[in-house]
């Protein structure tokens, strides 16, 4: 049977701030693997997959793009993060967790995980804020670069758990950058934007998602929009 609704959750930015731990776990990395010293400003990073942020170091320093090249640094930045993640000043944002809680308590809807995170570190991450409970399934950036790749992916398995006659129109993508908007939009879905996360109002708007607020404190209007969509 098809729940009503599907909300997908990004991560960082959106659910939590994780105090820079992932950030500091790429740069160890990147020192541990190659003894080179990594810019983040040199990278675009926000909002993009970890397989894109792998790729982008390795063409910076001319590793080549190969599977066991991949899982190295992958577990390696995996270590380092589960270190970070445990020491971050990080927190949960105001009203995420009243919100998790009353999705959950809401009959007919569901929530997942739509991220461009590892999907082990998103749990690392998950984990160290005690959200990890709310959340049965996910989408993961570990073999997909774009983005939109990874809501198509989403989309593919909440079709074969729930059968065909769920709709994009069911699906609300909550996210704080403007590759979630897109990636919403891509599939079909309504986009739900935060500016939680670096990106300003005005940035995030000219995206043109279906529902733009300054943050998660007062969710009344999200919920207003699941529960009110067709």
């Amino acid at each position: 049977m098809n729940p009503h609704r599907v909300i997908l959750w990004d991560i960082d930015g959106t659910l939590l701030h994780s105090g820079g731990a992932g950030e500091r776990a790429i740069i160890r990395t990147a020192r541990t693997l190659y003894g080179k010293d990594l810019a983040l400003h040199e990278l675009d990073y926000r909002g993009q997959t970890d397989s894109r942020i792998v790729r982008q170091i390795f063409t910076r320093f001319g590793i080549p793009w190969s599977e066991e090249n991949v899982v190295r640094f992958r577990d390696t930045y995996l270590e380092h993060l589960q270190e970070e993640i445990a020491a971050c000043s990080g927190q949960v944002f105001p009203g995420v967790e009243p919100m998790l809680s009353t999705i959950e308590q809401t009959p007919g809807w569901t929530q997942g995980l739509l991220t461009g995170n590892f999907e082990r570190g998103a749990e690392i991450k998950l984990d160290r804020f005690g959200l990890r409970r709310f959340f049965a399934f996910g989408s993961f950036g570990d073999r997909r670069e774009c983005r939109n790749e990874v809501a198509r992916a989403a989309f593919a398995f909440l079709r074969e758990r729930w059968g065909d006659t769920l709709c994009a129109r069911q699906i609300f993508l909550i996210g704080d950058t403007p590759y979630d908007v897109l990636c919403a939009q891509a599939i079909g879905a309504y986009s739900i934007a935060v500016a939680t996360g670096g990106y300003s109002l005005s940035e995030l708007a000219a995206y043109r998602p279906t529902l733009l607020l300054p943050d998660l404190a007062q969710f009344k209007p999200v919920l207003a929009l699941v529960g009110g969509c067709s």
